[in-house]
């Protein structure tokens, strides 16, 4: 069966097969084929179209022909294999400067390990020296912080035990200046205090810049806590801050108070907050600075004055602003005037010292 087109639309077909659709009806009476033409709107150009035959169709610019295919003279594989053994063929150039290279590289790279081994040796034996020396200081520091520890322990226990002033004065710092002190102030009491119970802490401390200072905490009698201030002195022996440790007075701070003895200048050991209390001689606050003054074992409490436009009043201030800004420990020379109407005023004539505290030694006084 063929279905092919009729260029004649006059020329009756041969040999053609009339296509019927078998679900209708419509062209069961039609006996004549089917001619496809084209149809009558279509207005382009009759182009039949062409179709080329093989032998038109150039593929490549050059055909082999027939004898081209079957030359005898076509090398065959095992000639060309017999071409594998001829060196000429094969050889290539060695490139014997990238084997210099990596030698070099290689070399390089052997001396500078065995430099480092060197050195990391070296270094390893610094180490364990710099270790080793620094282990031996520290065993010899802890050595010695445990024999100065006993030392200051035997010197507490010792202290406790003294009856005497002369049994005292080897175990004081400033001996000579305190010695005075101390008979005057054992002068009213026993040598022989409280008892010691037991010795709670051992605390470094630093006194500007001093790092020879020590606090020891103990508990006494009655069950009391008290604190020395113990300093070591060049000679390596420790030392009992004698002054600090009875808080010394050259008068009972309640006694002073309550007498006032005119006409006389003593040092105290006071605390110093400013206050604005101004009356009688001290009642003009443009002429007067005035400071609170306390000490820790008595409720009793006296005024201050120092001239406004004194240098000691920005002594004191900066003072109180270095131990923060409200109160502070000093040792002040006070001195109240004959025929003193202020009850409770007094005048500061002196900083005697910023603390409660001799760092350095003081000469005795005449």
């Amino acid at each position: 069966m063929e279905l092919r087109p009729v260029d004649n639309l006059h020329a009756d077909p041969e040999n053609v097969v009339r296509l019927i659709n078998r679900d209708t009806d419509e062209f069961k009476d039609i006996e004549a084929p089917i001619v496809l033409g084209q149809p009558a709107d279509l207005t382009a150009p009759k182009v039949p179209v062409k179709l080329p035959v093989r032998i038109d169709l150039e593929t490549r610019s050059h055909e082999p022909g027939v004898e081209t295919i079957i030359d005898p003279e076509m090398p065959t594989s095992e000639l060309l294999e017999d071409e594998w053994e001829k060196p000429e063929k094969n050889a290539q150039p060695v490139a014997w400067g990238w084997f210099a290279l990596l030698a070099v590289i290689m070399i390089s790279a052997i001396v500078w390990s065995l430099a480092n081994v060197g050195k990391s040796v070296q270094h390893n034996r610094e180490i364990t020296e710099q270790a080793s020396s620094i282990l031996t200081t520290e065993e010899k520091e802890e050595r010695s912080a445990a024999k100065l520890i006993d030392q200051m322990d035997a010197l507490i226990r010792d202290f406790h035990n003294a009856s005497s002033i002369s049994a005292l004065l080897p175990m004081v710092r400033h001996s000579e200046r305190v010695k005075p002190l101390m008979e005057h102030y054992y002068g009213t009491r026993p040598v022989l205090g409280k008892r010691l119970r037991s010795i709670t802490a051992f605390t470094p401390l630093t006194l500007k810049n001093r790092a020879d200072f020590w606090m020891v905490s103990v508990k006494q009698s009655e069950d009391t806590k008290s604190e020395f201030i113990i300093q070591i002195n060049e000679a390596g022996d420790p030392l009992i801050d004698w002054e600090t440790h009875v808080c010394y007075q050259p008068m009972d701070w309640p006694d002073y108070v309550k007498f006032r003895p005119g006409g006389m200048s003593m040092d105290f050991r006071v605390n110093v907050r400013p206050d604005n209390f101004f009356n009688n001689e001290f009642s003009n606050s443009s002429d007067w600075a005035c400071y609170q003054l306390t000490t820790p074992d008595s409720d009793e409490f006296l005024y201050g004055y120092v001239r406004a436009d004194s240098p000691l009043v920005a002594e004191i201030n900066n003072i109180i602003l270095r131990d923060g800004g409200e109160q502070a420990a000093m040792i002040l020379k006070l001195h109240i005037p004959e025929k003193l109407e202020s009850k409770r005023g007094v005048m500061i004539e002196k900083l005697v010292c910023d603390s409660w505290l001799f760092i350095e030694p003081t000469a005795p006084e005449s």
